[in-house]
């Protein structure tokens, strides 16, 4: 991948203006557009548009918001976005078909991000008795993936329940309604399902799942932007960064932005917070875990195994520059080939 250096015409006239006693002429700020997912596990990339710490670092963004990582992603890779808050799970099943963006850094990873929620009154107060149910997720996004491995903690599978496919809002409704059984989305979706549910919807037991998965919520870039436009990658990485760093040490007004952006209270959504992993970083561990959403697409059917080695194609979806130049100790990818 080649990086962008500087024009010589334009260092020539800096240097010109410099010499004149005058002001260098500053860069206009470049446009991009984020697409952004829902929830309280995104709270980083809200912090970034809530104080628009995108500014110091040269970029002015607008964004669109959608309801999944995959939906958001799906806008990056069409061309209508030029960054996408996601999961590896999108990332993983994308990568297996053959569809090329970059993650350029994590900022989150959690196992208790996600909720199986179900009526009691269809027979389910344990996770074995989904048997047979009806159960609302988003094919081919995070939601998909954590109910497979859901299952599996429990001696199930994919073919032991009907899916139905759902944004994770249609699914409130459809459960609270009883026009399902269950669902499997992010938590603070569960949350709102158990409230509106008048003592009919329960979260069900998810002792052990930490051994079975874990999400990790990252910037994705398309493609164009990460061949033509390097120093704007870096820019956004540093805005992660610079959210990082006020999450920590303001963490009343970051509660307060969060429940804000995601119509929650402040109280669900500290509750929500206290089982995040907050940092930026690139890792081996997020290699491992594309594989195994890379491995579950393929078993499922959902994608052809490529041709090339499934760790190698992941390693090859991870564009580490932009953290590296920001922050050369959040990455820790030691296992792959560069």
């Amino acid at each position: 991948m080649q990086h962008h250096q500087l024009h010589r015409r334009h260092f020539t006239l800096g240097l010109g203006l410099s010499a004149l006693g005058l002001p260098a002429l500053a860069s206009p700020a470049r446009q991009v557009v984020v697409a952004e997912s829902q929830g309280f596990s995104w709270a980083i990339p809200y912090l970034v548009s809530s104080k628009n710490l995108w500014k110091p670092h040269g970029i002015e963004a607008s964004t669109l918001q959608f309801t999944s990582g995959r939906l958001a992603f799906d806008a990056a890779v069409s061309g209508k976005a030029q960054f996408a808050t996601s999961t590896d799970s999108v990332v993983g099943l994308a990568g297996a078909n053959g569809v090329r963006s970059y993650i350029v850094a994590e900022f989150t990873r959690l196992s208790s991000g996600m909720v199986v929620v179900a009526r009691t009154d269809r027979g389910i107060d344990a996770p074995a008795q989904l048997k047979g149910k009806r159960i609302a997720t988003t094919l081919g996004s995070s939601g998909h993936y954590f109910l497979s491995r859901y299952l599996s903690l429990h001696g199930l599978t994919l073919k032991d329940v009907t899916v139905v496919n759902l944004r994770g809002p249609d699914a409130v409704t459809a459960i609270t309604q009883g026009g399902i059984d269950a669902f499997a989305w992010g938590w603070d979706a569960g949350q709102t399902a158990i409230a509106q549910g008048e003592g009919k919807v329960v979260q069900l037991p998810a002792q052990g799942l930490e051994r079975v998965f874990l999400s990790h919520y990252v910037l994705a870039a398309n493609e164009e932007v990460v061949e033509k436009s390097p120093q704007v990658v870096e820019g956004a990485v540093r805005a992660l960064l610079d959210a990082e760093a006020f999450y920590r040490a303001q963490t009343e007004e970051t509660l307060a932005l969060v429940a804000q952006r995601t119509k929650a209270t402040v109280k669900t959504t500290r509750e929500g917070l206290s089982n995040v992993q907050v940092g930026v970083r690139l890792d081996d561990r997020l290699v491992d875990d594309l594989v195994l959403n890379g491995e579950w697409a393929i078993e499922s059917g959902l994608a052809r195994r490529p041709a090339q080695d499934l760790r190698a194609l992941y390693r090859g979806l991870i564009y580490p520059d932009a953290l590296r130049a920001a922050a050369p100790d959040r990455v820790t990818l030691g296992r792959s080939a560069p």
